[in-house]
């Protein structure tokens, strides 16, 4: 395997990732991108991180960027993740919308990862709606990654990642096949089927149309410098209903940028004046 990324390679690399998906990589970041660089060229036809550098900045496919960005992002997710955003689904936001009795929700789940964002979505849903039957939920999950797309989608997750929920909650809303460390959890039809997966550059265009009431948007930002954060929350707000939510990662913050949101509870946020 050859030397390390010289600085005008990593210059290259962090320039492309800002260009193509907004993505902030600094200096510090060098050694991290030389590593998961070297774990890929060891499984690939390419003989060095050098030979791979010159084919990114040559005439790399869609296919071969998307593959480059899967080996930049880090995809970590759970069920139930930052809890406290859920408790405030529960006893604020979905008790208001039963209120005004218009039994139709949409909720976008902006970077999904593997899908266990969405699919927490649904089953939060179901098991705090009891005429869940009579509304029409639709849940948007986007990601850039193919392997996360791809495993959201199947909707099959090991054992270890419900270690924290209840066996009655696991036992409603999944499937298991195998047994003891080998156990595969698959989302059942009811949830699954109120989740749509779709591969989005945030970046990029977005087709879909909205409004959204939830947008949740979390632990995205910490990738992306002040320019880009600002520029992609000011679309996300256009994209609220008057009196939707944006939710973000709890180690992330709106400081600093003027978007027309004011926080409701810390790592929340509502349009100004709604």
């Amino acid at each position: 395997m050859s030397a390390t990324l010289t600085p005008m390679q990593f210059k290259q690399i962090a320039e492309v990732a800002r260009a193509r998906w907004g993505l902030h990589l600094t200096d510090a970041k060098a050694t991290l991108v030389q590593n998961r660089l070297t774990k890929h060229v060891i499984r690939s036809p390419f003989d060095s991180v050098n030979d791979y550098v010159e084919h990114l900045n040559g005439s790399p496919t869609e296919e071969d960027l998307l593959l480059f960005f899967d080996i930049l992002s880090t995809n970590t997710t759970s069920f139930y993740r930052e809890m406290h955003h859920f408790t405030h689904l529960e006893r604020v936001v979905f008790p208001r919308l039963a209120a005004t009795k218009q039994r139709k929700l949409r909720v976008w789940s902006a970077a999904c990862s593997t899908g266990a964002e969405p699919y927490t979505l649904a089953i939060h849903l179901l098991e705090q709606m009891p005429d869940a039957a009579q509304w029409d939920f639709r849940i948007l999950a986007t990601d850039l990654s193919k392997s996360s797309i791809d495993a959201a989608k199947a909707a099959e997750y090991p054992g270890k990642m419900l270690e924290e929920q209840s066996k009655q909650l696991v036992q409603r809303y999944f499937t298991r096949t195998g047994r003891g460390e080998d156990a595969i959890y698959k989302v059942g039809e009811k949830a699954r089927s109120m989740v749509s997966v779709h591969e989005l550059n945030l970046m990029g265009d977005w087709p879909m149309k909205g409004p959204f009431d939830i947008i949740f948007l979390r632990n995205v930002m910490i990738y992306f410098d002040l320019e880009i954060r600002t520029r992609l929350v000011t679309r996300m707000r256009e994209m609220l209903t008057p009196d939707g939510l944006l939710f973000i990662g709890s180690a992330e913050t709106l400081s600093g940028m003027n978007v027309g949101l004011r926080a409701v509870i810390p790592s929340v946020y509502a349009k100004e004046g709604a």
